[in-house]
């Protein structure tokens, strides 16, 4: 069952006036009334409450204030003295008349303009200043707030505050540091509400001072509740200053809050002050501070070397890891020891005087010392204080025993290393020798004696000679001297020499007396080369004699050599061009074969080029040459290709002139195909006239005399023996062409 609606008042009292109530109004009726009754029961509780809030708040706030209502009359104020100011700045009651009110400057605010006047006609007024005057001459000087007071969307009334700041006559430079402080400065009730901020807090937040102002502190920056490390908190716990340090993620920024609570004269916070200070920049430098000190300390304890920090007196100060371990100690047991806790007393005496004399000349020092069986490479810097003097002297000592043996190594192999040099500097100096165009074999060995000293340890103490069959040659100063180095010279096994390096004066010892063992080698392989040498001239010597036979033979030749390159064309052709083809050499050099060669035997031609660019030789090949003078000569060629780095780039051609025999072969073809026509004419001459014969001898027969039938009888065999002999000459020439044929001469 819906419930009803509780009854309003003016049906309360018509129930009242009803005699006749049946028990479900009466029920209603006392309902209405007890709930009348709460009503107005919270109603009285929230006007003490809200009466209380305000009193509270004004006396927070230092100020004086008052509420009027829609006709300007005050209907509410914190205390009687102070009605004639809330009349005057409202403009009505009886004492109005009896003060003025003007603005700073002197001028006279009007009727309309005064603060009460103004908030009833919805005006939001903030720290207006004014001065009152009263009958008596007495002068107030107010800062006044005025705001309207809006009941069910209508302005039903006006409430004023004012503070008598008569006495501050640096309000205006208070005022105007406290816009103007670069730090965030802001004023709050106890329950986090924001009453101001200067001019830098409003900034930060990103707020007017109208959405800050009543606002709680925490929702300004996005927050549903109060921050859990708030120096407000602590402030209202402690009755304190209280200081914390934050990071706030909403405004990326790292404060410091310094809340100072302002006490009333019961003691209770009427209000606090909140002072934020951005340190980001300082937390950001502390944070590099800290990351540069553990850089510095991971630097410090990533390299190998001993490093320490040491006082003049020699106490230790500080040390790396790489220190700590070498000593052998714990860092809480290293600091603080001197040298003599850590060294024999010889030793400790040593770098004392060292550390002094740094520290005095305030210079660094460099020095190598052997401890404990290894090299140190150690380096004394001084660290200078703010007056100059040296405080510190920083110690850094590397072990170099290892890098010392290398380097020991190093320069031995360096040394190995340049002795090879040289002995191929020798062996380069005596291969430009050897290849220098048009040189002789004694000069050749002339200079190579020369050279071959340069390829010893010992230089400016070695002479060299080369003997070869019998004759010497050596350098200036040579002399036979028990330090020498020999190698025989020998030509196609044959000894024909030797040569010789020697030293002039007593050398240290080495692998093979005061020589080396790479020189014994040298020596071998300079009289292996010049073995080679003498060999290779003798060839060159007989390759020219028969390269010039070879010539003679290729100039004399009846047959036509020629060699062709692909990409130059014929390089060398021999004299029988010209009884061939009628061209001198020089006018076919540098031209193509096939320029030359007769259209009908350009497919032969090609056929055999393929051949040859595929690296096969061609022997027959029968190819029609043009002459100079427009004839034509038949050569047979024999062709090899010449072949470099597995290509071929040219070929070898001879040609031989067949032209005479090909004329030979014409002819003799002609002669046969007569004789096949002259027995073919034979074969039908014989069937052509024994026919006539017979007809001849049966036409006879006819005669009467037989002398005359007789005489053309006689004449008929007679001719039949002819055609019997020629018959029998026909089979003999067939005979014949059989014969010619089956031995291809026909």
């Amino acid at each position: 069952m819906e419930s009803e609606p509780d009854p309003s008042a003016a049906e309360l009292l018509q129930m009242l006036r009803d005699e006749a109530l049946d028990p479900r109004s009466r029920e209603r009726l006392r309902d209405g009334i007890e709930t009348l009754v709460d009503e107005n029961r919270s109603l009285a509780a929230r006007a003490v409450r809200a009466e209380a809030e305000r009193d509270a708040l004004l006396a927070a706030i230092g100020r004086q204030g008052a509420v009027y209502d829609r006709d300007g009359r005050v209907i509410a104020a914190r205390s009687d003295e102070e009605t004639g100011i809330a009349r005057a700045l409202s403009g009505n009651g009886e004492t109005a008349g009896d003060v003025s009110v003007s603005y700073p400057d002197g001028r006279p605010v009007e009727p309309g303009d005064l603060p009460g006047d103004r908030a009833l006609a919805g005006e939001d007024l903030r720290s207006c200043r004014l001065t009152v005057r009263d009958r008596s001459g007495r002068i107030v000087r107010l800062a006044v707030s005025a705001s309207p007071v809006v009941t069910s969307g209508a302005i039903s009334g006006a409430a004023v505050t004012w503070q008598d700041v008569t006495g501050e006559e640096i309000d205006p430079l208070f005022s105007g540091l406290f816009e103007n402080l670069g730090d965030i400065v802001g004023i709050q009730f106890p329950d986090h509400t924001i009453l101001r901020y200067n001019r830098a807090g409003y900034e930060i937040l990103g707020v007017t001072p109208e959405e800050a102002k009543g606002r709680k502190c925490y929702k300004l920056i996005g927050r549903a509740g109060p921050c859990t490390v708030c120096a407000t908190d602590r402030a209202l716990a402690s009755r304190r200053l209280a200081v914390v340090e934050k990071f706030v993620p909403e405004l990326g920024r790292h404060l410091e809050c310094r809340s100072s609570p302002i006490l009333d004269e019961r003691g209770e916070v009427v209000f606090v002050i909140e002072q934020l200070y951005d340190i980001t920049d300082r937390k950001r430098a502390e944070d590099e501070r800290r990351a540069g000190e553990v850089t510095a300390r991971a630097l410090l304890d990533a390299p190998e070397e001993l490093i320490v920090l040491l006082d003049p007196e020699g106490r230790l100060i500080d040390a790396n890891e790489t220190s700590i371990r070498r000593f052998g100690l714990s860092r809480e047991s290293l600091i603080g020891t001197s040298l003599s806790d850590l060294f024999p007393p010889d030793v400790a005496g040593m770098y004392a005087a060292r550390l002094h004399e740094v520290a005095v000349s305030g210079k660094p020092a460099r020095f190598e010392d052997m401890w404990e069986g290894r090299l140190y490479d150690t380096v004394l810097y001084p660290v200078r204080g703010a007056d100059g003097t040296v405080t510190r002297i920083a110690v850094t000592s590397r072990d170099i025993t290892d890098r010392r043996r290398v380097e020991d190594a190093l320069r031995s192999l360096t040394h190995d290393l340049n002795e090879r040099v040289k002995e191929l500097s020798c062996l380069y100096g005596i291969s430009r020798i050897v290849e220098r165009p048009g040189i002789s074999l004694d000069e050749i060995f002339r200079e190579a004696a020369l050279v071959l000293p340069s390829g010893w340890q010992y230089p400016e103490d070695a002479a060299a000679r080369i003997t070869i069959r019998g004759r010497g040659f050596e350098t200036e100063g040579f002399r036979e001297t028990p330090w020498r180095q020999a190698s025989p010279v020998v030509v196609h096994g044959e000894m024909v020499g030797a040569v010789e390096v020697c030293y002039i004066r007593e050398m240290p010892e080495a692998d093979e007396g005061p020589f080396l063992r790479e020189e014994r080698a040298l020596v071998d392989t300079v009289a292996g080369r010049l073995g080679r040498t003498i060999e290779l001239f003798q060839a060159r010597e007989h390759l020219e004699k028969t390269e010039s036979q070879f010539r003679e033979i290729t100039q004399q030749s009846f047959d036509m050599i020629y060699t062709c390159y692909h990409d130059g064309g014929i390089a060398y052709i021999s004299p029988a061009v010209i009884r061939i083809l009628g061209y001198t050499p020089g006018e076919l050099t540098g031209r193509k074969c096939r320029d030359y060669v007769a259209p009908s035997s350009l497919p032969v031609w090609e056929e055999g080029r393929k051949k040859v660019v595929r690296g096969e030789p061609v022997e027959g090949l029968e190819i029609e040459f043009r002459r100079k003078d427009g004839s034509v000569a038949f050569l047979e060629l024999n062709e090899s290709p010449i072949v470099r780095e597995r290509s071929v780039i040219g070929v070898h051609v001879v040609g031989r002139d067949v032209t005479e025999r090909k004329q030979n072969e014409q002819l003799r073809q002609q002669a046969f195909e007569q004789i096949e026509r002259n027995i073919e004419q034979f074969a039908i001459l014989g069937d052509h006239i024994r026919q006539p014969l017979q007809v001849i001898l049966g036409m006879s027969e006819l005669f009467d005399e037989e002398r005359i039938t007789g005489r053309i009888r006689e004449q008929v065999d007679r001719i039949n023996g002819y055609i019997t002999d020629l018959d029998r000459g026909w089979i003999e020439s067939r005979q014949v062409r059989e014969f010619l044929r089956k031995h291809e001469l026909a």
